[in-house]
Formats: structure tokens, sequence, C-alpha cells
């Protein structure tokens, strides 16, 4: 099911990182979501509402990660294996443009209005300023081994990416482009989604079978609890009321209450789900890579309301705001 033997193990994108900076302004309309495709090289655009894909654009191969601009009008993909970022015209539904990025890049995030990108790479253990007009690198940080997903606070101020190999969250300064601190963490941090408000991030830990909160304002870990088997996804609803997590190996998701961090629910949401967003009106949406569907998740019946089927091997997904 992986695509290639060089992206075993971490191919499962999860990005939690645009769940609670993107949702933060959505509107009480369901939106539309942008779901990757490993293996078929797809990117697919749901509306909710509908429960139903309304297009499939073509991308290169083995696409991984990916961010929408906060205008709603292009789509950022990485590609790990070809060290290429693809840009995608929502309005012409099409690459418009593709640039190098490092040797690996992974994770990623759209910064400064639209201006620039964050990249994790992945081999070169660096997190990545990208001008996102013309491609061209802008800055550099080294970080641990292995980072993975990133998210952004949303003052540009901060980012934190998840280094998977070195069990711990790098702090950037974006400003200066140098690493304010580390923070340890359970092992094989993969995931992450900060709280609305950003005070809170939550880092989903696939191999210790975790989850830890960190306090962003003292840059430390406040508390780690057991989430499920193989977390590789999280969110945060906009009212920070739950936390999701899903599951892959056990094709659950981990309702958590926000304030306890109690377990409330564990629904089933389809074979090895991976990456999760919060979605209005108390939904969320996850990929279900071994089925290749997008479930849809009412989250206070903790049940599956709707499944939309998708390119092979789908990976993560992000919500794309009102253009």
């Amino acid at each position: 099911m992986i695509a290639t033997a060089a992206m075993a193990s971490r191919l499962c994108i999860a990005l939690g990182l645009a769940a609670g900076a993107l949702m933060a302004g959505a509107s009480t309309a369901e939106p539309l979501i942008a779901v990757v495709s490993q293996q078929a090289g797809v990117v697919t655009l749901i509306d909710i509402d509908k429960a139903a894909a309304v297009a499939e654009i073509p991308v290169p191969r083995v696409p991984a990660g990916l961010a929408a601009a906060p205008d709603g009008r292009m789509l950022y993909v990485t590609h790990p294996d070809l060290g290429l970022i693809s840009r995608l015209d929502l309005a012409s539904r099409r690459v418009e443009a593709s640039f190098r990025a490092g040797r690996e890049p992974f994770g990623i995030a759209v910064i400064e209005a639209g201006r620039a990108l964050l990249v994790s790479d992945w081999s070169a253990d660096a997190l990545i300023r990208i001008d996102a007009a013309t491609g061209r690198e802008t800055g550099r940080v080294a970080i641990g081994r292995a980072p993975a997903g990133l998210v952004v606070d949303a003052a540009d101020r901060r980012a934190y990416v998840a280094d998977r190999e070195s069990n711990q969250v790098s702090v950037v300064d974006l400003a200066t482009m140098t690493r304010l601190a580390v923070v340890p963490t359970g092992k094989a941090p993969f995931a992450l989604a900060l709280a609305p408000g950003g005070d809170a991030l939550y880092v989903a830990n696939v191999q210790s079978g975790d989850l830890s909160v960190i306090a962003t304002g003292r840059l430390e870990e406040t508390s780690r609890f057991k989430i499920g088997l193989m977390p590789y996804g999280v969110a945060v609803t906009t009212d920070r009321s739950q936390v999701l997590v899903s599951n892959q190996q056990s094709g659950t998701l981990a309702v958590v209450d926000g304030a306890t961090h109690a377990i409330v629910a564990r629904p089933k949401i389809g074979a090895y789900p991976e990456g999760i967003v919060a979605l209005p009106q108390g939904r969320a949406a996850a990929v279900a890579w071994a089925e290749d569907k997008v479930t849809i998740i009412d989250i206070a019946q903790a049940r599956v309301v709707a499944q939309v089927p998708v390119g092979a091997g789908p990976r993560s997904l992000v919500v794309l705001p009102d253009p």
C-alpha cells in the first residue's frame, strides 16, 4: 500500500496543521475540502454538504502533504520522492507550476498571507522557507531528524515541527528562522494541531500510541496519555471542546474532551484512517487509506454519516477557505 520503499512508514501525512488555523474563520456552511491520494496521483475536491466529489486534479506522482492559501485560490502539494512542490490553481483546477524544494519536502504550511511557504525536509532535517510565487528558497534552519507535520501560529510568529525520529517538537522563530526550543514528546511524533487561540499544541505520537499536550507559552509538555494504536492524525474543534485523533491500526477515531482529556467516544471510521480535519456543524472528515474513501463523521453522535470515494491511497486533506 506504500508507493515506494523509500517512503515506507512515513507517507501517512496527517496534517492536522490546517484544522485549527483554517477553521478559525470558517462560515457555518459546510466547506469544500481537498484530499491528496498518493497512489493515484490526484487531488480530489469534495463538497461536504453534498458528500460528493466535485473535481479531480492530476498532480505529479507520489503526492504527500498539502496546504491551502488563505484566499482559497491556491493549493500547494509536496512530492517527497521527486523533491518538488506543486502549485495548483483552484479556479482552473490544474497544476500551475512545480518547483524544487530541498531534498525531500514533506509537511507544508502557507504563511505571510500566501506569500511564502514553510516546508519540512525529511531527509535534510531542516525547515525551509520558500517564496510561494517564485519557488526560491529564502530561509532554512536545522531541526531534528525526519521532520514531518508542521503547524504555524495565527500571527506567523512560530512554527512547530514534529521531528519524528528525534521524538521531539522543534519550535522555530519565523522572523529570524532560528530554533527557539526543543520539546520532548512520545515516540515518533507525526501530526500536530494547535488549539484555537494557540496556547495548546497536540502531538500524535505514532509508535508510543499516545497524545502529547504542549503548553506553547511555557514550551513544555504538560500531559501525555494513551490514545490508540498508531495515531496518525489530530485536529481540534473550533470551540476547543474536542480533540480528534485518528488511530490507523485500529481504524478508530478517539474523541477527546478538550478540558479533561478524557476519551469520550471511539467510533470505527474506516480502514487505516490517517489525515483528519474538524468541520463546521459538529462534523469531521478523515481519510480511510485502505478503503480509498473520505469518511464524514458526526462528532456528537460518534458515528459515520457518509463516505466519499477518492483516488487510491488517500493520505491527507485540508479545508479550503472561501475564496
